[in-house]
């Protein structure tokens, strides 16, 4: 019994939304650097690594979005696509990048809303998502949406689980 309990706290501290070997965006787009520090948020607390043991599919495939939102953020950096750090021109990234983000901010959005979270985290994860919504109402934020349609087919299982943000 002691050795079960030890094992479902290793596998409690183990589950991870963000790769530790992801770049965290910090010198890429200030959203997206938002985006994978809630999930890094997220990640820590006890209601989100329950439930995410609980639901190892849904794990990988978050696991999976952070490292393609990631991936977006340094492939625009590092061609030399951004101004500086604080440049937020939606219009460097592919359309199916920007509908990958608008999926994670959603899968941030539900998340945020779980049961057995605290109240402050609640309410940051709440703030992040209005922040995050900010990028997401410009004219080619919604132009790249509707030109990816369904968006990729990597992400098309936890799309039909997320619910999009209000």
């Amino acid at each position: 019994m002691e050795q079960a309990a030890a094992s479902a706290s290793r596998i409690l501290h183990q589950v991870s939304l963000v790769p530790e070997d992801v770049d965290n965006c910090f010198t890429s787009s200030p959203f997206l650097y938002l985006a994978l520090s809630a999930l890094g948020l997220l990640e820590t607390q006890p209601a989100v690594k329950e439930h995410m043991c609980r639901e190892p599919r849904l794990l990988q495939q978050i696991r999976a979005l952070s490292t393609a939102v990631s991936a977006a953020g340094v492939r625009v950096r590092d061609a030399g696509l951004l101004r500086d750090s604080f440049d937020v021109n939606a219009g460097v990234y592919t359309p199916e990048e920007i509908w990958t983000f608008d999926l994670v901010f959603d899968v941030i959005a539900l998340a945020g809303t779980l049961e057995g979270l605290s109240g402050q985290t609640r309410a940051t994860m709440a703030g992040n998502v209005r922040s995050l919504d900010e990028y997401s109402h410009s004219h080619t934020w919604k132009k790249a949406m509707k030109k990816a349609g369904e968006g990729p087919v990597a992400w098309r299982e936890l799309r039909a689980r997320t619910p999009h943000r209000g």
